[in-house]
């Protein structure tokens, strides 16, 4: 529901994106910061997630969500959906939604926004929900959680510091600390999600704490969208020294986050596999703070070959095309995510020696004692490294494209780029990375 700076823009807002922020590209790019965590964490099995709004959910769709080991779905239930008229409520689709998802194994968080036409004398939205308005918000909130009570994860509007939200911070700091409370109070148990931002806004995400909206709150919700895999874990590092400041607690809840692959976009179609990647593993490694991360989107707005708007960068941020066929990248989530939900990053078991500060290098142990090791090198060029495993079985690299298994030998010598390596053995002792 986003994207980056392009969400809903014309070509000229575009053109102004892509001016003021190819600095900021270029730097990414090329950019030798490494975000390896030291401490040990335990990634849960139900991590991942996929918004799959543009999908039908029909049992196709829950067998590819499967695939991609995606637990968490992410949607609206729009007010004004729900509400056409005043006092007259129809739940029935999302009744359906609620109960297919629950047969299926998937986990739902749903957006509570947004705003509703009826309330005002000309019909139209505003998306500013002031004194005035703020009652009829709490009992559409109130049915909704009366409804679905502890079934599904709340979560206060979407990017309300983005083009959700036309009014000022400090009535949003109202509405999501009201709408909070009455949560808490309907549903003691209910899991509540506040936040949303698009990116990491400071001034907007210290108010949300001055002013008490993060109160009754279960964890702070983030759309941490970036250039780039650097820029993303920038994000997400810069959110977690703010939560620090205000002492909270609970976990980052990474609602959103993705790359479009269209024309007008930081990310070209050939790197999403490694974009993907080294979005998700570096997030993973940070599963102590974080307690999901749900990828945007399931399924581009076009089939290949099709006329679309080619300048609106929303029509290209899912992993599968309509027709079902994959993108570039799609192999690459189910890889990472296949192996990566469940596992143990155990950065502690993994020996580097003399090996280059500019290559990345996440261990993971699986729990079914496979091992998992994703190297890249965020200098430039290539570099070499060997691969020391003793008694280990079936070393395997994995070609991140298309998921093809190249069984390696010995000690073998690893060739590590921009790219991604991706490896996993069974058994053997601890790992070690030597310099060639």
């Amino acid at each position: 529901m986003k994207r980056f700076c392009f969400k809903k823009c014309g070509l000229f807002a575009a053109v102004v994106c892509v001016i003021t922020l190819s600095f900021s590209f270029s730097s990414c790019a090329s950019a030798s910061t490494s975000f390896t965590v030291s401490q040990p964490s335990k990634i849960p099995q139900d991590f991942f997630g996929i918004s799959p709004d543009r999908s039908p959910l029909e049992k196709e769709d829950f067998e590819l969500l499967d695939d991609f080991s995606a637990v968490w779905i992410r949607t609206t239930i729009r007010w004004a959906g729900v509400e056409r008229q005043e006092g007259v409520w129809d739940f029935d689709r999302w009744d359906i939604y609620v109960d297919k998802a629950e047969a299926a194994g998937k986990k739902v968080i749903i957006i509570l926004g947004f705003d509703n036409p009826w309330l005002y004398s000309d019909n139209k939205e505003k998306r500013d929900l002031a004194e005035r308005e703020l009652p009829y918000y709490l009992k559409y909130v109130e049915q909704v959680v009366t409804r679905y009570k502890t079934r599904v994860v709340y979560e206060i509007w979407n990017e309300p510091n983005w083009v959700f939200w036309k009014g000022s911070d400090k009535n949003f700091f109202a509405l999501s600390a009201a709408a909070a409370k009455k949560i808490r109070e309907l549903e003691p148990d209910a899991l509540i999600l506040a936040g949303s931002t698009s990116r990491v806004d400071a001034k907007f995400t210290r108010g949300m704490f001055k002013s008490g909206a993060m109160e009754n709150t279960d964890g702070f919700s983030v759309h941490p969208y970036g250039t780039s895999p650097v820029d993303t874990m920038r994000q997400i590092n810069k959110l977690k020294k703010i939560l620090n400041e205000f002492k909270y607690d609970k976990p980052i809840w990474v609602t959103e986050v993705g790359y479009s692959t269209g024309p007008v976009s930081f990310c070209h179609i050939r790197q999403y596999p490694e974009y993907i990647v080294k979005t998700l593993s570096s997030l993973s490694t940070q599963a102590n703070g974080i307690r999901n991360v749900i990828w945007y989107e399931l399924m581009d707005n076009y089939n290949p070959g099709e006329v679309v708007n080619r300048l609106d960068p929303e029509n290209y941020f899912g992993l599968i095309h309509p027709n079902k066929t994959f993108k570039n990248g799609a192999e690459a989530f189910m890889l990472t995510a296949g192996y990566l939900a469940g596992a143990e990053y155990s950065p502690n078991l993994l020996k580097r020696e003399k090996v280059s500060k500019n290559i990345t290098s996440y261990f993971f142990v699986r729990e079914d004692g496979e091992s998992v090791l994703i190297l890249w090198n965020n200098g430039m060029g290539k570099k070499k490294v060997r691969l020391s495993v003793a008694n280990a079985q079936d070393i395997s690299n994995h070609n991140i494209i298309n998921r093809e298994i190249t069984i390696l030998k010995g000690e073998p010598l690893l060739e590590i780029g921009k790219e991604p390596v991706f490896i996993t053995w069974k058994g053997g002792e601890n790992p070690r990375l030597l310099k060639k």
